[in-house]
């Protein structure tokens, strides 16, 4: 289970392979409680939460598995955290990197989480996990104008807009979803001087809005978290 800032997503997995994903609001707890009632027994279940969850929620959860954990500043995780504040490290971020480097061991791996907040971190060929930036997301840029202003509108991301808008809200259109994208790009390519064989990786809900936007390669993996807490349970146990 991840628990995030806007949903908290149950993933069944089995093998690498996830076989259901759900999401919920975190307001919905009875929708949740009751969608893990109905999962098979499991061997194992984690849960990484960056916001709070009713206490019910892991109780239910420790029931449905042989084996339950929740994820930690703490927990021994696959790769070296070299993050000089881990307790106040997010799950997600952790989770997300140790899924990458599960995926392409051996290499220098820049990991973009485009989700509430846009997150990049940074983990190098040898495993060491060495942090990263925290941004503000796509919608919350969007909310940022509209709520610390007076006359901007709330506006939501489109796939129509320039460079140059000609009015207010084709003007913040293109400065809140063009910002965005210059700043991505801009960290990739200071990354990609230092590492010329860096491997990127896309996820976070966001993800699909920059996948044509990235002058370099990237690999769009929406389920990377999920890949991350598996490693993580199955080292554990």
């Amino acid at each position: 289970m991840d628990a995030g800032n806007t949903l908290i997503k149950v993933a069944l997995m089995e093998n690498g392979a996830i076989q259901s994903l759900v999401s919920f609001s975190l307001a919905d707890t009875v929708g949740l409680l009751h969608h893990i009632k109905s999962l098979p027994q499991a061997d194992a279940c984690i849960l990484s939460s960056v916001s709070a969850v009713d206490q019910a929620v892991p109780d239910v959860l420790s029931q449905k598995a042989v084996h339950f954990m929740e994820l930690t500043a703490d927990t021994p995780i696959p790769i070296r955290n070299l993050y000089k504040t881990p307790e106040t490290l997010g799950k997600d971020r952790l989770a997300a990197v140790v899924g990458a480097n599960s995926l392409f061991s051996g290499k220098d791996i820049l990991v973009i989480d485009a989700g509430t907040a846009l997150t990049i971190d940074f983990v190098d060929r040898e495993g060491n996990y060495h942090g990263g930036i925290i941004s503000t997301g796509l919608n919350m840029r969007f909310r940022a104008l509209h709520e610390y202003t007076k006359k901007l509108p709330l506006l939501s991301q489109t796939g129509d807009y320039n460079i140059i808008g000609d009015s207010t809200v084709s003007a913040i259109i293109s400065g809140v979803q063009n910002g965005i994208i210059f700043e991505v790009n801009g960290y990739i390519d200071h990354f990609v001087k230092q590492n010329p064989q860096l491997v990127t990786i896309m996820t976070g809900g966001d993800g699909n809005f920059f996948v044509d936007k990235i002058k370099k390669h990237i690999f769009a993996e929406p389920n990377l978290v999920f890949f991350g807490l598996e490693k993580i349970t199955l080292m554990n146990i």
